[in-house]
């Protein structure tokens, strides 16, 4: 008997080998990622918005008096504050309303009648105010007056709106 010194090889099979140097193999490859990759994203997009749509009722009366759309109310920071967005749609009634630093909107718990939050952080920003941007103000959350997944009410410039959902 007499051994062998050199180590035996082992050869990728020649359907694997011609895989490798196919010209079409990274097209293939690119093509099934980005099919994959747009499923992906339109099942996600389906399923956001009609498992959890959320619509925050509208005022003609309060968007023209302040010059403001607000889009989300949103308890944070483990409950301890709400955020509420707004939306600008008037640059120069949005900065009378941002610079209204003594007379915030007032948001109202729906759950109960005594609760109203008003104790604010205005997230003011350092320039001019423009169209289409979005900005908010942080509430202090007394005792938790406010809880996601109740609705709140919101008492600004005048005007009311209600139902607002909280998230």
């Amino acid at each position: 008997m007499t051994a062998r010194t050199t180590p035996r090889t082992r050869r990728a099979p020649r359907a694997v080998a011609a895989l490798r140097h196919s010209p079409w193999t990274p097209r293939v490859a690119l093509t099934a990622l980005a099919a994959g990759l747009v499923t992906s994203i339109a099942l996600h997009a389906s399923t956001a918005v009609a498992g959890n749509r959320y619509d925050v009722p509208r005022s003609a009366s309060v968007e023209s008096t302040l010059g403001v759309r607000f889009t989300q109310a949103a308890v944070v920071a483990d409950g301890g504050l709400v955020e509420l967005r707004y939306t600008v749609l008037d640059a120069d009634k949005a900065t009378t309303f941002q610079n209204d630093v003594h007379h915030p909107p007032v948001l109202k718990s729906a759950r109960r009648s005594g609760d109203a939050l008003y104790r604010t952080a205005l997230m003011k920003q350092g320039h001019s105010l423009r169209p289409g941007q979005s900005y908010y103000i942080l509430y202090l959350n007394n005792h938790q007056a406010v809880r996601s997944g109740e609705n709140l009410e919101i008492d600004a410039g005048g005007g009311r709106l209600v139902d607002v959902p909280v998230r």
